[in-house]
């Protein structure tokens, strides 16, 4: 939930009427999954498309402060009409604008004999035909996106946000406090691929201009598919995580991206250092030093950070000019597949 300029994404999706989705719409929201008894859908057509600015379990401190636990879905257009059905058939439990929302709609639905609670978020009110009591069918019709920053969205860009949680209650809220309340509500990523549908987050060039922390870490590099990047702000550092998975997106981490303002490579008395190495880097040749470095076990675990970095572990350091200028850390899980590391780093490139 944070304000941002247009964005032009792939994709056309057609309204026909309200209350209507087109035949050629509902074919490409309608990949299902799921048994005979319960048939799973997603959301909207560019679920795996649409997700890259906010995702769940990620850190987000703007107009809100906490742990997102919903997955925001962008839309392919601000112009057209965005239409959001019901994943599996269930109950609607209220239809209502809620501040941070707008227009929001929630359903109970019965999945493997299991009561779940799904929020639709900032929803135009306006083309909602269903009210509390009513029963919706899997792929039906619930609402359009409200228009970007617009009283239907509360002020917010034009998304979805769709959270999960298991059981009935009033739980609306988008954001927990403590990253322990995360494990409290359901990983959209992880419902869709246990119910049969593809849903890993697209492969995409990170573009700085657009992600949270751009006019800091002013560099850009191809993100592997199936990963996604949280802006960590207590130390201006970007983690790429893998959208699957329990917890907290620190604790699906994979890299940790940060910087330093300096005159030659340096290192922390914090961490021992195995081995370092001059290498080259990057899309245009980039100076760069590998270290092979370890926590010293005198001091304490490293704060806001994954819990791998206090673990031995690969970093590389590499700038884009000599003499005092920035330099980018890149840091990889121990756990992280090398090819992958080395390929993120020969995408990089400084902006």
């Amino acid at each position: 939930m944070h304000a941002l300029g247009p964005i032009s994404l792939i994709g056309l999706i057609t309204l026909l009427g309200v209350g209507c989705v087109s035949e050629s719409v509902m074919q490409t929201v309608e990949t299902t999954g799921g048994s005979e008894e319960t048939r799973i859908v997603f959301p909207v057509e560019n679920y795996r498309e649409g997700r890259w600015f906010k995702t769940f379990g990620e850190y987000i401190d703007d107009r809100f402060t906490g742990y997102h636990v919903a997955d925001d879905v962008e839309p392919d257009s601000l112009e057209r009409e965005t239409p959001v059905v019901s994943i599996t058939k269930g109950t609607v439990a209220r239809v209502d604008f809620v501040g941070g929302y707008g227009g929001l709609v929630v359903v109970e639905h019965t999945v493997d004999r299991e009561v779940i609670t799904a929020l639709y978020g900032h929803l135009d009110l306006g083309s909602v035909r269903f009210k509390s009591g009513d029963l919706v069918e899997a792929g039906e019709f619930i609402g359009n996106l409200g228009d970007d920053a617009s009283e239907e969205t509360d002020g917010e860009r034009k998304h979805l946000h769709f959270g999960l949680h298991e059981g009935r209650s009033e739980k609306i809220n988008g954001y927990e406090a403590n990253v322990s309340a995360v494990r409290d509500w359901i990983n959209p990523t992880d419902f869709f691929i246990a119910h049969g549908l593809d849903a890993t987050t697209s492969g995409r060039r990170v573009d700085p201009n657009i992600e949270l922390g751009g006019g800091i870490l002013s560099v850009s590099f191809e993100l592997p598919e199936g990963w996604e990047v949280e802006w960590i702000p207590q130390i201006e550092a970007w983690n790429l995580f893998t959208p699957s998975g329990e917890g907290s997106a620190r604790d699906r981490s994979q890299m940790l991206i940060r910087y330093f303002d300096a005159s030659n490579f340096v290192t922390l008395s914090t961490v021992t250092i195995h081995s370092a190495d001059d290498i080259i880097i990057g899309k245009t040749g980039y100076t760069a030093r590998r270290y092979d470095i370890e926590k010293k076990p005198s001091v304490a675990d490293f704060a806001y950070q994954p819990s791998w970095r206090n673990e031995r572990h690969l970093v590389t350091d590499f700038r884009g000019a000599e003499g005092r200028t920035r330099y980018y850390v890149v840091a990889a899980n121990p756990e992280l597949d090398r090819s992958v590391y080395e390929d993120v780093l020969a995408s990089t490139e400084i902006l």
